[in-house]
C-alpha cells in the first residue's frame, strides 16, 4: 500500500474506531457516522472493487478465524438508499456470508465515489495476489481524483512508464479483456504493453488480429507462454510478408546439378533474384559468378 493511500485509509479508520470505542452499538456519531450491526443481506460490494476473484480457500481460512476469535475490525460502509456499499472490508463481509451470519459489525459513514475508489485500491494494492489487470482497472477508476497523471503515479509509488503499462490492458481486443475478466492473471502488464506496442506498429496489417487470436488460443491451452506471444505473432507476420512477395514472382527457373535442384533464378517486379545452395558453390566459383554478373551488367550499360 502506498504511503499516501495508506495514510488516508489509516486516518479515516482510526477516527471512526476512536468514536466507536467511546460509543455503544447502534448509537449515532456526530457528523453522520455510526457504528452498528448491519444485516449482511443489505450490503453490496464496492462498485470500485478492483478484485475480480476472491479465492475460496482464503475466504474459508478467514471465516474460520472469525468464527474462532470474532471480527477484529469492523468493515467500513456507506448508506445508499435502503442498502449499504462496502468501502473497505469485502473479504470480511464475504467470510460472514460463508459463516451464515445475519449481521456484521460496521462503521457507516458518508463517503464520496472518489473516496470509495481510493479506499478499495488502498485495501487491495499491497496484496501480492492482486493481478496487474485488476490494478490497471482500479487505477483508471481513481485517476480523476488526481490533478495530473504525474501526481497519480507519485501517489501510487509508480514511475510513469510502469503506470502506463497498467493502462495497456484497455487497448487490447475485447476477446482478451473478456477472458481477463474471468481470469485476470492470464497476462501481466509487461506482456500487455508488448502486445499493444506490436499492434500499434502493425496497424495496417489485415492479419495481425487473426495471429493474436491464434496466439491467445495457444496461451489458454497452456501451449504458449505470455512472454512469447509477440514473438509468435512477429514470426507469423514475417512469413506472411514473404509469402505475399512470392506471389509477385513473374518468372522463375530452377538451377539443377545432377538432376537435383540447387537454386533458382526469379524475376519479381523490378528485381531479378539468384539463389544458389552454398554447398555447390565454392569460393572460387563464387568469385567467378560475381565477375560474370558484373560483366553482364557492364555490357548492358555499354549497349544503353
Amino acid at each position: 500500500m502506498t504511503k499516501a493511500l495508506n495514510k488516508m485509509l489509516e486516518e479515516k479508520l482510526q477516527k471512526n474506531l476512536k468514536q466507536h470505542a467511546l460509543a455503544s452499538q447502534d448509537v449515532n456519531f456526530s457528523g453522520s457516522r455510526e457504528f452498528s450491526l448491519v444485516p449482511v443481506e443489505k450490503i453490496e460490494a464496492n462498485p470500485y472493487q478492483p478484485r475480480r476473484i476472491f479465492p475460496q480457500a482464503e475466504l474459508e481460512k478467514l471465516a474460520a478465524s472469525i468464527a474462532e476469535v470474532g471480527l477484529l475490525e469492523p468493515i467500513l460502509l456507506r448508506k445508499v438508499r435502503d442498502s449499504y456499499q462496502i468501502a473497505a472490508g469485502e473479504r470480511r463481509w464475504r467470510a460472514h456470508k460463508l459463516l451464515g451470519k445475519n449481521t456484521i459489525e460496521s462503521i457507516v459513514t458518508d463517503i464520496t465515489d472518489s473516496d470509495m475508489a481510493v479506499f478499495s485500491l488502498a485495501e487491495n494494492m499491497d496484496r501480492e495476489d492482486l493481478s496487474d489487470y485488476e490494478i490497471g482497472l482500479a487505477i483508471r477508476q481513481i485517476e480523476n481524483v488526481f490533478p495530473t497523471k504525474k501526481k497519480l503515479a507519485e501517489s501510487l509509488g509508480l514511475n510513469r512508464e510502469d503506470m502506463y503499462r497498467y493502462f495497456a490492458f484497455e487497448d487490447l481486443p475485447e476477446f482478451i479483456r473478456s477472458d481477463l475478466n474471468n481470469d485476470p492473471r492470464l497476462l501481466s502488464r509487461s506482456a500487455a504493453s508488448d502486445i499493444k506496442r506490436l499492434l500499434n506498429q502493425n496497424k495496417d496489417s489485415q492479419t495481425i488480429n487473426a495471429y493474436l487470436a491464434e496466439a491467445w488460443a495457444l496461451l489458454l491451452a497452456n501451449e504458449l507462454d505470455q512472454t512469447k506471444i509477440t514473438g509468435f505473432i512477429a514470426r507469423k507476420l514475417k512469413t506472411s510478408t514473404e509469402n505475399r512477395e512470392g506471389f509477385d514472382i513473374q518468372d522463375q527457373h530452377y538451377l539443377t546439378q545432377n538432376h537435383k535442384k540447387v537454386g533458382t533464378i526469379a524475376r519479381a517486379g523490378k528485381h531479378l533474384t539468384v539463389k544458389i545452395n552454398t554447398d555447390v558453390v565454392n569460393k572460387e566459383k563464387e568469385q567467378k559468378l560475381r565477375a560474370f554478373v558484373q560483366a553482364l551488367i557492364n555490357e548492358e550499360n555499354k549497349k544503353v
